[in-house]
């Protein structure tokens, strides 16, 4: 009978994991197969991750103790991070442009359902600060369903975008409420020591985020380089640092993360690397882990109690409720059609981001128990849940408009030799992408007889656009002939335009039978810039008008659109009389509208320091809208 097994006859000695590794082990295994699990259900991601939370909480396996700090606080800095982005995301081009109906629609989805949460919490014998905080959290809002909207063409939809402006308003409403519910719980003194305090800090929070911060984001890009690592910890930096003026005033520091996404929000293009790093690593990391650092608090055994399940069902009352009132009474105040109303209640219903951050603050300083918490959890279940089932018919039902034309500069193209672009066509490109909140990506052209590529020519137009801040990317384009190369690189990177350096030596080829020129017009549906010329600067812009072309005209008001996208007012227009020419000075850009391919070669050359810009008209008149959804402030104003 062979001998027992002692710690003395061991010869490795094995213990059960634990610590860090082990924590953070389960933690991104949730991560990984909770919204993977629930997708094969046909449920949101949110439910798996928040489930997985449970899972490996202190109420579920218990892989992740009820003493542990590590994991809320990486979750608190993912709620940060999560305010931050939602702030980035808004799309205040249709704020802007849908300003009245989003402004009374987000009122009306603020106010009928925090009135509902008051009364909600008055009926359950909460205090006045417990209420108005319940008020503020269903009353918000999370944009989930967008993307779904937005997929099925809706994008640029009034009520649509209204919808989505007013998330601005629902969202900024509730989180002054939260600063202002936790400063008078947390600050010391009379009420309206705390209410001033929080006063002058929600002042000086707006102003040094949306004045200073943009300000000082483009002073450090400027000394120490816009590549995408700076711009990444400058956007980090950003919102960490308004948290913390925020925490200062007692303030919750998820206002000032969104306060700072606001303000960097024109300085961060949607379609630009800047961005696609946030939400890389806030889809990947961040945002996951608050979620599932959420799901910790759930305790199943009083979900299903009679008293959690009653507190829900006035929570899903007043939020669903009042959503549902709010979008019903679009209908006759913003004339929008049933099916859109329905659209706007699918949109503005679902409770995620800001509910969660009300509630786990109004946990933490003692406002909320257990039992609320758990009950704002079915809330957030039921309200997704509901919308993701509705969205599909809702979305159906709604009449398909026309689609409206692409931003001009929501990704501009800039061909440009081994030399790369001057600082005047450099500018031109970046005027005409920030004027749309886009980017402008780099493109090497290389015919194929030239001699064989040198990174080292790529690397220096990547650190030239770093340094103008384009926030693209540098493509290389190697064909036949460079003409060729510009019309596959235009079509690979969706080009909304496209400009060409003088560098790129186009003349004296053939692409087709046709000349070069027509045979790019005819490839890409996009518009050209074909530049002459060149020069330090960019300075006075003169717009050049083909005579006999009518002012309505297409290619004429495409052509102002670019003036003014360049220039703003400061255009001076004049006639294509011949003598445009001899008034260039050094950094003056003439905008020449040339009407046939076969006239371009007879255009004045410009003197030195300055260029012009032929605008080709058969590519403007090719000028299509091939995505179905529009970025940023690509939507037509309201009526009136």
């Amino acid at each position: 009978m062979p001998a027992p097994i002692t710690e003395e006859t061991m010869i490795v000695a094995l213990q059960a994991p634990e610590g860090p590794a082990l924590e953070f082990l389960v933690l991104f295994l949730v991560v990984l197969v909770g919204p993977a699990l629930m997708s094969r259900a046909r449920l949101p991601g949110i439910i798996g991750l928040l489930l997985g939370g449970w899972a490996i909480g202190p109420h579920g396996l218990g892989l992740i103790g009820e003493g542990n700090h590590t994991i809320p606080e990486l979750g608190q800095f993912g709620l940060l991070y999560l305010m931050f982005v939602a702030g980035l995301e808004l799309d205040l081009g249709m704020l802007r442009l849908h300003r009245r109906t989003a402004l009374g629609f987000g009122v009306l989805t603020f106010a009928v359902p925090f009135v509902g949460g008051v009364a909600a919490g008055g009926a359950l014998g909460f205090n006045t600060p417990a209420a108005l905080l319940l008020g503020s959290l269903v009353a918000s809002h999370t944009l989930i369903l967008y993307p779904t909207v937005r997929d099925a063409g809706l994008g640029a939809n009034r009520a649509v975008a209204s919808a989505v402006g007013a998330t601005v308003l629902t969202d900024t409403l509730s989180l002054v409420v939260l600063a202002a519910v936790s400063g008078s719980e947390t600050g010391s003194g009379s009420t309206a020591e705390v209410f001033g305090e929080l006063a002058i800090g929600l002042t000086l929070l707006v102003v040094v985020s949306l004045l200073g911060l943009p300000r000082i984001a483009r002073a450090t890009f400027r000394r120490l380089g816009a590549d995408r690592s700076v711009r990444f910890l400058v956007a980090l930096i950003s919102f960490l640092a308004m948290a913390a003026l925020a925490d200062v005033f007692g303030i919750e520091g998820i206002v000032g993360a969104f306060f700072a996404g606001l303000a960097l929000n024109p300085l961060v293009p949607n379609e630009g690397q800047t961005m696609h790093r946030l939400e890389f690593f806030g889809s990947a990391v961040f945002i996951p882990v608050f979620l599932v650092s959420t799901g910790l608090l759930l305790q199943p055994s009083v979900m299903v109690q009679p008293e959690t399940l009653g507190y829900a069902a006035l929570f899903v009352l007043a939020c669903v409720g009042g959503k549902a009132i709010a979008a019903s009474l679009s209908v006759p105040l913003f004339r929008v059609t049933r099916a859109e109303a329905a659209v706007m209640f699918v949109l503005t219903t679902p409770q995620a981001a800001a509910t969660l951050a009300a509630t786990v603050v109004g946990f933490e300083i003692g406002l909320f128990s257990t039992v609320v918490v758990n009950a704002v959890l079915v809330l957030i279940l039921v309200s997704i849940v509901v919308t993701s089932l509705l969205a599909p018919g809702a979305v159906r039902r709604v009449e398909q408009g026309d689609e409206p034309a692409r931003p001009l500069g929501e990704r501009v193209l800039l061909a440009v030799g081994a030399g790369g672009a001057s600082p005047l066509v450099r500018e031109l490109a970046v005027r005409v992408a920030g004027r749309s909140g886009g980017v402008v990506d780099s493109l090497l052209v290389r015919g194929a007889a030239s001699p064989g590529l040198a990174r080292e020519e790529a690397r220096g137009i990547e650190e030239v656009a770093e340094q103008e801040g384009f926030d693209g990317e540098v493509l290389v384009g190697v064909d036949r002939h460079p003409a060729a190369a510009i019309v596959h690189g235009a079509l690979a990177d969706d080009a909304s335009m496209v400009v060409v350096d003088p560098e790129v030596e186009l003349a004296g080829g053939r692409l087709l039978p046709n000349h070069w020129a027509e045979a790019m017009a005819a490839a890409v549906a996009t518009p050209l810039l074909l530049v002459r010329g060149g020069g330090d600067r960019l300075g006075r812009l003169v717009l050049v008008r083909p005579s006999g072309l009518a002012a309505d005209h297409p290619a004429w008001q495409f052509a102002r659109e670019l003036a003014a996208a360049i220039a703003g007012d400061d255009v001076v227009e004049q006639p294509d009389d011949g003598a445009w020419a001899g008034g260039l000075g050094p950094g003056d850009l003439a905008l020449v509208l040339v009407e046939a391919w076969e006239v371009i070669d007879g255009v004045p050359s410009p003197p030195d320091g300055a260029a012009v810009a032929l605008v080709p008209m058969p590519s403007v008149l090719g000028r299509t809208a091939p995505r179905p959804a529009p970025r940023r402030g690509a939507v037509e104003p309201e009526p009136g």
